[in-house]
């Protein structure tokens, strides 16, 4: 269920508003998995795309992010706004699945070329750190 919970709440963290957000969540683009997850037991490519293996898991706990857009196992999210700060950017997320919608806000702090962590901001001690998979 938490891994559940995470995935829905990542996956409602970026996602579409023009080429300004884009260019914010350019570093950010590609397939993500949690921290010591196996990125073969998340994704497979498909005539040169990524996707997941299993699109109903409730376990799977990568995303992929591409454009504005973001997509986990369950659901996708569109970026509606995003606040670009010191060193991390908070999003504010659209996001829709089979049966309902919500609207969110994430906050991600990029840590490197290949990870990225996700944040509540107001308690430090909760965060989620992915790792890269493919571009």
């Amino acid at each position: 269920m938490r891994e559940k919970l995470v995935a829905l709440i990542v996956v409602s963290t970026l996602a579409s508003a023009g080429h300004a957000m884009a260019a914010s969540l350019e570093a950010m683009q590609g397939a993500w998995t949690m921290e010591g997850t196996d990125c073969a037991e998340t994704f497979k490519t498909v005539d040169g795309h990524v996707r997941f293996q299993d699109r109903g898991s409730t376990l799977n706990t990568g995303i992929i992010v591409s454009g504005s857009k973001i997509a986990g196992p369950n659901q996708s999210c569109t970026a509606t706004r995003i606040h670009q700060q010191k060193n991390h950017i908070t999003v504010s997320l659209s996001c829709a699945d089979a049966v309902m919608f919500s609207d969110m806000s994430v906050s991600f702090k990029i840590i490197g070329n290949d990870r990225f962590e996700r944040f509540d901001p107001v308690f430090s001690d909760v965060l989620v750190t992915y790792h890269r998979c493919s571009r």
